[in-house]
């Protein structure tokens, strides 16, 4: 055990560093933090002060925070719909085990003991899931899950949505603030979208005032939440910023929509690093393009990062050939579908779905390679624009040991 995860050398650790290191709560506590997750689950059962250790929720947190602030992305969940079904697929980046990529969306399917149930929807914040079982005829649950530990909790609704619709639950939760996390609902009723937000430490909804027209196209199922606040782009009205603890909306800065075009083209909204970008284009085949970044301040948006993607036509002839763009110049066969800042080491990565295989671009090298292989007929062609993964497609999978 010592050799291996403690020395890092050939050999059995002395007898008076084992006593030394297992007899310092502090110590050893200090080294467990060190290790990845699925490591410290095996861990558990070494003995009952390990367990005490690593299942307590302090440690947990501790262990949040520091994978947290890394800034790193473990995989990335594909969620995509397709004769009536949503089908879920794991590409794991930074090494994880490919074997792990059919284990983890069946271990999705296994929450609900219902052979009938169908994944409606997901959302993902730092390393959680909000999941959205159909079980039939006007029936649906709704559950907070963490993949790594395989935990999970039913959560009810806010009373009286028997009587209103539930279109979306967006999942909020930073370990940097609270080991807890929050649920926003959006409610359709009378022709306005309503709010209410859910804590897990109280177990209590709270209802919120602000209504919503529901005549604006809003990327409600792909809320970002970042600084204790809920954020939405639309592609035709303004840009939304939702604050969880007065439940009220926030002045969020907006786009403005190209000339001669009804509505914005928006292909990328997420947020990286405590960074909130955007990336809208004009037409469905453009490979160069800016990344826009939002000002800490919530003043304006502007232009970080200018992307050139057109050497990958060279690379990957496949995106000039077969069915894809001799068929039609507009078939998009290349989004990006995360974008991932390392401020340590002031780079920013962004990861690129192309029929074939999902590609990383470094923007400070402009090194171009290959992190995972897409499986021949996993992207359906279900719109004639579309042969690629796209940015609302994808959930981020961070390896946590949050509670849920």
């Amino acid at each position: 055990m010592w050799r291996t995860y403690v020395n890092g050398i050939s050999g059995d650790a002395p007898a008076e560093f084992q006593t030394s290191v297992t007899g310092n709560t502090d110590l050893l506590t200090e080294i467990l933090l060190r290790l990845p997750p699925k490591s410290l689950l095996r861990f558990q059962t070494v003995c009952k002060d390990w367990f005490s250790i690593i299942s307590s929720q302090r440690f947990r947190l501790l262990h949040c925070r520091r994978k947290h602030s890394s800034g790193k992305v473990d995989g990335l969940f594909f969620c995509w719909w397709v004769y009536g079904n949503n089908h879920v697929d794991f590409i794991p980046i930074n090494g994880m085990p490919k074997k792990q990529m059919g284990m983890i969306p069946l271990a999705f399917k296994n929450i609900v003991k219902c052979t009938s149930s169908k994944i409606e929807s997901l959302h993902s914040c730092n390393g959680l899931f909000c999941i959205n079982f159909n079980l039939g005829v006007e029936n649906q649950v709704y559950y907070v899950y963490n993949p790594n530990t395989n935990q999970h909790r039913s959560i009810q609704l806010p009373a009286g949505t028997e009587l209103r619709q539930v279109i979306v639950m967006n999942l909020a939760f930073d370990p940097m603030v609270s080991d807890s996390y929050r649920l926003v609902c959006v409610i359709k009723s009378n022709g306005v979208y309503e709010f209410s937000v859910y804590s897990s430490e109280t177990g209590i909804w709270k209802d919120s005032k602000e209504i919503l027209d529901i005549k604006q196209e809003y990327f409600l199922a792909q809320g970002v939440f970042l600084n204790g606040c809920m954020h939405w782009v639309s592609e035709n009205g303004s840009f939304l910023r939702f604050e969880l603890d007065s439940l009220c909306f926030k002045m969020m800065p907006s786009t403005v929509i190209p000339n001669g075009m009804l509505k914005r083209n928006i292909r990328y909204f997420g947020q990286s690093s405590g960074h909130l970008h955007l990336i809208e284009v004009q037409g469905f085949s453009t490979m160069s393009f800016e990344v826009l970044e939002l000002e800490s301040d919530y003043s304006k948006w502007f232009v970080k990062y200018r992307v050139d993607l057109s050497s990958l036509r060279t690379m990957y002839p496949q995106m000039l050939s077969e069915e894809f763009d001799l068929v039609d110049v507009n078939r998009r066969t290349c989004n990006v579908v995360c974008v991932v800042v390392d401020d340590k080491e002031q780079t920013t990565r962004f990861l690129v779905s192309t029929p074939d295989v999902i590609i990383e671009y470094d923007s400070r090298c402009m090194i171009i390679k290959e992190v995972a292989i897409v499986e021949k007929g996993k992207i359906p062609v279900m719109w004639e624009d579309v042969s690629v993964f796209e940015w609302y497609d994808a959930h981020r999978y961070v390896e946590t040991m949050a509670c849920v």
